[in-house]
């Protein structure tokens, strides 16, 4: 047994139907996906789930830290299973791809806030936005400026799919 199933049970919830899709769903794309995209998948095996429910399932499954909660563009949020070892993301302004980085490389910013400022790290989520390797490649030869302050979605850009999308 996945030990999502034993969280939910020792925390005193009930392992619904309805939960374990969801948690299924989660952990079998491997990628970000938000709720309506959860909905989705889970109705091809039970139709009649509505999407409140799969939202408050997410809402109990980041609360237990099973699931992080991201926002990778504008006010949208992604969900994920929690990954081990920590990891933080980065996404291209110009296509949407998203990538990720180890929560090493913000050792500093531990350090920081806990030896010198006396704060209790409990967790850190950070999202950098910029251009991908592609896109600055093929932004280069053109010589025409990339706008990097936009998630490529807000700016009505075209998204590529994330490596892990691809897949699929």
């Amino acid at each position: 047994m996945h030990h999502a199933r034993a969280t939910l049970r020792q925390q005193g919830y009930r392992l619904t139907p309805q939960r374990n899709l969801i948690w299924e769903v989660l952990r079998g794309t491997g990628r970000h996906m938000t709720a309506e995209e959860v909905a989705t998948q889970v109705r091809r095996t039970l139709p009649d789930v509505n999407v409140s429910t799969v939202y408050r399932t997410l809402e109990l499954l980041v609360s237990l830290d099973l699931v992080v909660e991201t926002h990778l563009e504008g006010s949208k949020c992604y969900y994920e299973v929690s990954p081990e070892p920590t990891h933080h993301h980065f996404v291209c302004t110009q296509c949407g791809a998203v990538g990720h980085f180890s929560d090493e490389l913000l050792a500093p910013v531990h350090a920081e806030l806990g030896e010198r400022q006396g704060f209790a790290v409990g967790h850190i989520q950070v999202t950098a936005f910029g251009l991908c390797r592609e896109c600055r490649v093929d932004a280069e030869p053109t010589g025409r400026p990339a706008d990097v302050d936009q998630p490529a979605a807000a700016a009505g850009l075209p998204v590529k799919p994330t490596a892990n999308e691809r897949q699929e």
